[in-house]
């Protein structure tokens, strides 16, 4: 969809967006993971690890590869969108945004406004008020009076905060594809409502059970590094080639900072934490541990986000029949 695409936010929302709403809609009711089912909360987590638990796919390490490259691959924008981006307090602060707005689109009569924001953000009120304005500035987010209320105003985020912040997603979900051969990627990266559709899915789960991070110590601390995840993901796709006997890049300050948008200083802490406590070794190899911690984030991501994507791909399907 180009920017045009999307509805009017003073004028009804559009035929096409209540249908994908009716796809959101009959997932979350059909799946019952949400806030409303308070059973689900405690056993979100232990589901998903046990699911790790049964990973024994030798394609593994193949898909994986393939997703390190795809985290690392450079970001087209002169705007340095990856540092701003990859770091979780400001990704998880603007996954709610593309939450609020995509619920308010299908069944949610909360506005996307940015008090809402603050309230589920994990940055301070200030923070996230200042990272707003920075993503308006960087024309990732848009803002405009409510029709009936010009005193409150609605974010709406651009589709390129859409596609960067789906890109993980997309990645993990392409991942998958190759394991279980599905088309789950294919389905999503043709539509950024789709992608806007599984973030609001994803949500909803996270602020009912908790973060599919949470039980990953060293990838969490990766993540609240700038850029710290990126750097993890070259030092993968570095194991993943040495694994597969292929060429290794160098695992150099420079052209990693270059990269990812960042400092050279910015890199060095990420590499001497993981030297600290023992998970890279003095060549920047990663150490057994590591690559077993990142193997189960990663198959819990990928368990997590096609879930969703087979219920948005059969309920869109079913609701596309409705309103035929």
């Amino acid at each position: 969809f180009q920017a045009a695409s999307f509805p009017s936010m003073l004028a009804p929302r559009s035929a096409y967006a209540k249908r994908d709403a009716c796809s959101v809609s009959r997932a979350l009711s059909r799946s019952g993971h949400g806030p409303t089912n308070p059973k689900f909360a405690p056993i979100f987590i232990r589901v998903l690890i046990d699911a790790v638990t049964d990973e024994t796919s030798p394609m593994l390490s193949i898909a994986l590869a393939e997703y390190c490259e795809a985290i690392i691959a450079i970001s087209p924008s002169r705007w340095p969108v990856r540092k701003l981006l990859n770091q979780f307090g400001r990704y998880y602060a603007a996954y709610m945004l593309i939450h609020n707005y995509y619920g308010w689109l299908g069944d949610d009569p909360a506005l996307p406004t940015l008090s809402r924001l603050k309230r589920l953000s994990s940055l301070s009120p200030r923070h996230t008020t200042h990272f707003v304005g920075v993503l308006k500035t960087a024309g990732f987010v848009t803002s405009e009076p409510v029709a009936v209320d010009r005193r409150q105003t609605l974010l709406r985020p651009e589709p390129v905060l859409v596609e960067e912040i789906g890109r993980s997603i997309l990645a993990f979900l392409a991942a998958h594809d190759r394991i279980a051969g599905t088309a789950h990627a294919a389905f999503l990266s043709g539509s950024v409502e789709r992608i806007g559709a599984i973030i609001h899915l994803s949500a909803r789960q996270i602020l009912a059970g908790g973060t599919v991070i949470s039980p990953f110590p060293t990838i969490a601390a990766m993540a609240n590094y700038d850029c710290g995840y990126p750097v993890l993901g070259a030092l993968m796709a570095a194991h993943y080639a040495s694994e597969a006997r292929r060429p290794v890049p160098l695992l150099t300050l420079e052209p990693l900072a270059e990269r990812f948008q960042v400092s050279k200083s910015h890199v060095g802490n990420v590499f001497s934490y993981l030297s600290s406590v023992g998970l890279i070794d003095a060549g920047r190899g990663v150490r057994p541990a590591l690559v077993e911690e990142f193997e189960r984030w990663s198959v819990a991501e990928m368990n997590h986000y096609a879930l969703l994507a087979a219920r948005l791909t059969s309920d869109h399907g079913a609701c596309g029949a409705l309103n035929a």
